[in-house]
């Protein structure tokens, strides 16, 4: 089985690794051999949704760098987003050249704020376009018949941490030093870098616990308890706070990242801090959310709440799939560790009667505790929904961390769920059921990772190949 995925698709993936100049992608113009082909229905069923869904969000405009191209989140939203785009590149890398996995991070750090942070996403066409689901979008660039939009979710403090992340993948597969000093927007790339976690640092920090903070939101979600309208994505007064599991591990990731990139570029004493400040960081996340009674990592620890009432008495119990991936991912851990969490989501599936292990929050908070229509529901959207975007990450994690057989099993229950819906929806209800975007580019880029790098061990980078063997 294995075998025949290495023979069909060695060239193509070490082609891959060097990442062909902007051309037209092979999938344009020939009907491409498959990333992979095996002995099961729902995992061979899965592949050409997984090039599907990219090839069906692809973008492309002009913007301040020049021609930009990359994917929008799903079919439902046409912007480029940076944090889904960064978990797209471990599987468009072998699909698309160059200018698809880079040219959309520097249209994003040319639009980086005088403060360090970044925008959540950019998109052709102006601003009135956009501002039905995001009131404070504006115009950040106008061309010769061209207008860019942008705007920032305040409630997350992802974005940076995202931007560097993408960073470090595109120069593993490449290897390209210059690029990384390279002037975008009159700023050398990793000087862009530097800044916008050094806002993250400044401006969403909890220097008490050396944690990130964030608005108080269903796991990684946008979405905050305060509003019933688009107000309920942007932090104001009014908003409730918290110190976040998933932004503390997702920046985490990025501290780590920047130190690789610094040491790449030949900074040895910038590599040291970053290294130094992620030893801190992970020291920070095991002391202070770690919960070794419950066998998994907590969500948040809420720092303030402006609003009627107090922080929910149970959250402690709330098992938060995106946190807990991301932080597994990081190494964060030890293999006991590894293993009571991948137990804890599969069993809370079961015992909530969730098809899969993507439920992102179980249990959900109750109905009516987010006034936002999208997530008033208990088990709807980043409410306990299902989420591939997420579910593929911690089967990514399981994979390399000695879990195999337990995410090999599990891959292939979300394989099959996603062949019987037709396609790779934004989110799932609790029986299955496909809602939002029906070609969502995030769930193919997580299954891509824990199909490619975690079910069959590939880790291709400038430097080499290497193979490593999972026992499933």
């Amino acid at each position: 089985m294995r075998r025949a995925l290495l023979v069909g698709m060695l060239a193509p993936l070490c082609a891959a690794s060097a990442l062909a100049p902007s051309a037209p992608s092979p999938a344009a113009t020939a009907a491409p051999p498959p990333l992979y082909a095996v002995s099961d229905a729902a995992l061979d069923g899965l592949e050409p949704l997984l090039r599907a869904t990219l090839d069906a969000n692809r973008r492309q405009f002009h913007g301040r760098t020049g021609l930009v191209r990359g994917f929008g989140a799903g079919t439902l939203y046409p912007q480029v987003w940076l944090r889904d785009s960064a978990t797209l590149i471990p599987l468009s890398r072998y699909l698309y050249p160059r200018d698809h996995l880079a040219s959309w991070i520097e249209e994003h750090l040319a639009h980086q704020r005088p403060d360090g942070s970044l925008n959540d996403w950019v998109a052709a066409g102006p601003a009135e376009r956009f501002t039905a689901d995001a009131p404070r979008a504006s115009a950040v660039f106008r061309g010769s018949g061209v207008v860019l939009t942008a705007d920032r979710n305040t409630s997350e403090s992802d974005q940076e941490s995202s931007a560097v992340d993408a960073v470090a993948q595109v120069y593993a597969i490449t290897g390209d030093r210059a690029w990384l000093t390279r002037p975008i927007g009159g700023r050398p790339l990793l000087d862009r870098l530097d800044a916008a976690l050094e806002f993250v640092r400044t401006r969403r920090w909890d220097p008490g616990r050396g944690l990130v903070t964030a608005a108080f939101t269903a796991d990684w979600g946008d979405v905050t308890p305060t509003y019933g309208d688009q107000r309920a994505i942007y932090l104001d007064d009014r908003t409730p706070v918290v110190a976040s599991l998933y932004a503390s591990a997702l920046f985490l990731r990025a501290q780590r990242a920047l130190g690789v990139l610094h040491r790449a570029a030949g900074d040895e004493p910038g590599g040291g801090r970053w290294e130094q400040r992620a030893r801190l960081g992970a020291e920070a996340i095991d002391r202070e959310l770690w919960q070794r009674e419950r066998g998994f990592f907590r969500m948040h620890i809420p720092l303030s709440w402006p609003g009627p009432g107090a922080p929910p008495a149970d959250d402690e119990d709330r098992f938060a799939l995106g946190g807990n991936a991301v932080a597994l991912l990081d190494g964060l851990g030890d293999e006991d560790g590894v293993r009571r969490v991948l137990s804890v989501a599969t069993k809370r599936a079961r015992a909530q009667e969730v098809t899969t292990l993507s439920g992102v929050l179980l249990p959900p908070y109750p109905a009516g505790f987010f006034r936002h229509p999208i997530l008033r529901e208990s088990y709807a959207y980043q409410n306990g929904g299902q989420w591939d975007w997420f579910g593929g990450r911690l089967l990514l994690a399981a994979f390399e961390r000695g879990q195999a057989q337990a995410a090999r099993r599990e891959l292939g229950r979300i394989a099959a769920q996603a062949v019987r819906n037709g396609g790779l929806f934004e989110w799932s209800t609790r029986d299955g059921r496909g809602r939002g975007s029906g070609r969502y580019a995030g769930s193919a880029g997580a299954l891509g990772a824990a199909v490619l790098a975690g079910l069959y061990g590939i880790d291709l980078r400038h430097d080499g190949l290497a193979l490593r063997v999972r026992r499933a």
